[in-house]
């Protein structure tokens, strides 16, 4: 009787042999006893892969197995059974599927098998998730209004003005602008339904919870259900605005103390020459030379040292050191709990080092008194100043220790509100030239680059080369792999570029998975080599994400160059851009030339 079960099985397996759908018969005891074409298409496993496996070696990791309560039902009496599951492909991908569950019977009647019809709902998924990943999950807030009305948003939209989706279609876009800036909006909006686009602008909104924000937008006109409407591109620069606000603010604080420090008189001219060059400053290395150098000039025969917290917080390390300091690594990097100074906040003068209590972190037994001066921002400790031989030894420097306490708070404050003046200045700077995500230039600066190359290039008779990238198959490796590991190739090319290009050479992210690099002084002939070259490199990068090697990364380039394929900035990115398009017809992971 078993071996007739068999035989009938197997004659069902061959007559759903060609079948579109996978099929897959099953005993009664859950293995697997026929395995269609369609069944190998779905899973990636041939027939004699699949054949004597129990049904759980398709089911993932982390999913529930439902099979035997829809066989429950059907043994009560349910002709057949319908569910949606997750299944696992062969080459470890999961698979959304669709499954009619259909008993066999013997002539008896009895349940002897049962038949198993997949359906790949994979490309309905597909499309929500490409949805989402262009819309919802956009880092970007998108909205489209139509006669002054939202008729579309996104969910970052909803997540920046605090109302829900239901509370702004239908809605006057207006009345969640703040009164002040309603013109300003209004006016962009009819300039870009007249002309296509506007430029970038600022202006604030009112959220649900009363909070204001600045928002950036750039506005495009678009056809929408047979009516013009408006896009609207818009950032969350709240934050940005902020700093600049603290920006302004620890200027205004500086000014404030530098005042305070010239009714030194004995130090009002070092100190205002101090605060001029320190206001100069753009870059942390540039701060380092300017206070060693005021230093010596306060405290002429003094040695000191000048510690930052590193970014990881866990330690300071000298960038700049003066008059002998030792040179020994433990004297340079030490734990913030190893100065007295840091553990209490406030200046340690040791007058006499016989007494103390001396820091831990001077290794060598100092030979004269001393002063650690921590530098702070808002209870955040930026670095120390440490000062040696600024007191006379004994009872001879006792007159100045009232003043020197002084002189160090004053000092202090001055040199923490400068260095995080500084350092407000460089995040700003990079936060408006960087992309976030790979650390290369933004389009912006791309785009601002390019011209002055281009200035540049007409004044001294010089060519500029062009390359302009597109990550080959990259919603593939979404799909596939998932977005994350998309993020991890996106991060791996951008630190290819910057190591593969020289200091003068300017790699951008162009947006998304294109990338763009500007070459100063290159010939087309070069650029082209230049980028066949970067195209191999790609190719042998080797991306391991979750435990597994990536496929093969390849980039289709399209290259052009200055003056001869154009003297204008549009007319290099157009050639570039078509010559890229032309790369990708043919076959990509190529280099075409304008």
């Amino acid at each position: 009787m078993k071996t007739l079960i068999i035989n009938e099985i197997v004659q069902l397996g061959q007559a759903c042999k060609l079948w579109e759908n996978g099929v897959i018969i099953e005993t009664g005891e859950g293995i697997i006893a026929s395995w269609n074409k369609g069944a190998q298409d779905l899973y990636g496993y041939a027939a004699d892969e699949a054949i004597g496996q129990p049904h759980s070696f398709l089911v993932p990791e982390g999913v529930t197995d439902n099979t035997r309560e829809v066989i429950k039902q059907i043994g009560a009496g349910e002709p057949s059974a319908r569910f949606d599951t997750v299944y696992r492909r062969k080459d470890g991908s999961r698979i959304n599927v669709s499954m009619l569950v259909s008993p066999l019977r013997d002539d008896s009647g009895n349940i002897c098998a049962y038949s198993f019809m997949a359906h790949n709902t994979a490309n309905h998924e597909q499309e929500k998730e490409l949805f989402a990943a262009l819309t919802q999950s956009s880092p970007i807030g998108i909205c489209i209004v139509q006669a002054g009305k939202f008729i579309y948003i996104n969910s970052q939209f909803e997540k920046i003005i605090g109302y829900d989706i239901n509370e702004l279609l239908s809605t006057e876009t207006l009345n969640y602008v703040h009164p002040d800036d309603r013109d300003l909006v209004r006016a962009h909006a009819t300039y870009a339904l007249k002309t296509g686009i506007c430029d970038p602008y600022e202006y604030r909104v009112m959220t649900k919870s009363g909070q204001i924000k600045w928002i950036l937008e750039t506005i495009i006109s678009i056809q929408y259900q047979g009516r013009r409407a408006a896009l609207g591109n818009f950032m969350d620069i709240t934050d940005m605005k902020r700093l600049e606000q603290e920006t302004k603010q620890a200027n205004e604080q500086l000014t404030a103390v530098v005042k305070k420090l010239e009714e030194q008189q004995r130090q009002n001219a070092v100190l205002t020459e101090m605060r001029d060059m320190l206001q100069a400053c753009t870059k942390m290395e540039e701060t380092a030379p300017i206070i060693m150098g005021f230093m010596k000039k306060l405290f002429p025969g003094s040695q000191g040292a000048l510690f930052l917290l590193s970014n990881s917080r866990s330690d300071l390390e000298s960038i700049v050191t003066w008059g002998d300091f030792p040179v020994k690594s433990e004297n340079n990097v030490f734990p913030p709990d190893s100065c007295w100074g840091l553990r209490r906040g406030r200046a340690h003068v040791v007058d006499d080092i016989n007494v103390g209590p001396v820091c831990p972190h001077l290794h060598d037994t100092p030979s004269a008194p001393y002063v650690c001066l921590p530098l702070m921002a808002k209870g955040d400790i930026l670095g120390l100043l440490h000062l040696k031989n600024v007191l006379k030894p004994g009872n001879e420097g006792q007159a100045e220790i009232a003043d020197l306490k002084q002189m160090a708070l004053t000092l202090s404050e001055y040199l923490s509100l400068s260095i995080a003046n500084v350092k407000l200045s460089e995040s700003l700077s990079m936060q408006s030239i960087q992309d976030g995500q790979t650390g290369l230039y933004n389009r912006r600066f791309m785009e601002e680059s390019l011209q002055r190359e281009i200035t540049r290039a007409a004044r001294k008779q010089t060519s500029i080369g062009l390359i302009m990238g597109d990550i080959d198959h990259f919603k593939k490796f979404n799909d596939v792999y998932g977005h994350a590991a998309g993020d991890k190739i996106i991060l791996q090319l951008g630190k290819l570029l910057k190591e593969k290009f020289r200091g003068s050479d300017i790699a951008c992210r162009y947006g998304g998975e294109e990338f763009l690099i500007i070459l100063p002084e290159s010939s087309l002939k070069d650029t082209i080599k230049r980028a066949d070259g970067l195209r191999e490199d790609i190719k042998k990068m080797e991306i391991v994400f979750q435990d597994q090697i990536l496929g093969t990364i390849t980039m289709s380039m399209g290259v052009a160059a200055y003056p001869g394929n154009g003297i204008r900035m549009e007319e290099l990115l157009r050639v570039a851009d078509t010559a890229l398009y032309k790369a990708k017809q043919e076959g990509r992971d190529r280099v075409i030339s304008g």
